[in-house]
């Protein structure tokens, strides 16, 4: 089983579980030991870690913004310039919707129609959603961003700050940390996106054409 199958796996493990304790068992939730929310934050801060470290980093679609998964070939900026007012768009249209989201989550927590146990469950379904969406159907992939797969997806390093998103509403060290990572994480993807758009295309890196990839897709063609 390869790492995002394992973790795709892990996402639904812990869904299943969320559901079933806060639907049955709601008492149980509260004699949780402390330390297994420890460990489960643990996990999650590591995966991110691994994402915005460069020397971790060892798959291109997480990574294409590093150096050493570029392999440049002749291309016109013309071209390049283009696909980046594209995607730069498509990538906004996506950022406002997702705020228009939070607020909504926000707008329900602050009146009380939802609680904490709601945000976790709600980061929790997210989490499963971002790799169902990398191994089964993507919503970004045929509605919003409409990139050919993951290789070349405008927004990828995105998920961490998408699905911890709602722990900006609480005030708890290990949710804001999340929370801080993944924002930072989108930063750094969007910074290297400003300075080095050649990176984040095939139109000018051949590492992330088809005919490159080493990896599993459903996408895939010669």
């Amino acid at each position: 089983m390869d790492y995002s199958k394992a973790k795709y796996l892990f996402s639904f493990i812990l869904l299943l579980f969320s559901y079933i304790t806060f639907i049955f068992f709601p008492d149980f939730i509260a004699q949780i030991p402390d330390y297994i929310y420890t460990i489960v934050w643990a996990i999650f801060v590591i995966d991110i870690l691994v994402v915005m470290i460069p020397r971790f980093s060892k798959y291109s679609p997480s990574g294409k913004h590093l150096k050493k998964f570029f392999k440049e070939v002749p291309y016109k900026k013309e071209d390049l310039f283009n696909y980046v007012k594209t995607m730069n768009f498509r990538a906004l249209l996506t950022l406002f919707l997702y705020i228009i989201f939070l607020g909504v989550v926000g707008f329900l927590y602050f009146s009380n129609y939802i609680n904490r146990n709601h945000i976790f469950l709600l980061v929790i379904t997210l989490n499963f959603i971002d790799y169902f969406s990398i191994n089964t159907w993507c919503i970004f992939h045929k509605i919003f961003i409409r990139n050919r797969c993951c290789n070349v997806c405008r927004i990828y390093n995105w998920d961490h700050f998408l699905k911890f998103g709602p722990f900006i509403f609480i005030l708890e060290f290990r949710a804001w940390s999340l929370f801080i990572l993944g924002l930072l994480a989108l930063l750094q993807w969007e910074i290297s996106y400003a300075l080095y758009p050649e990176r984040f295309t095939d139109i000018s890196n051949e590492g992330l054409r088809c005919n490159q990839c080493k990896y599993e897709c459903r996408f895939k063609t010669n």
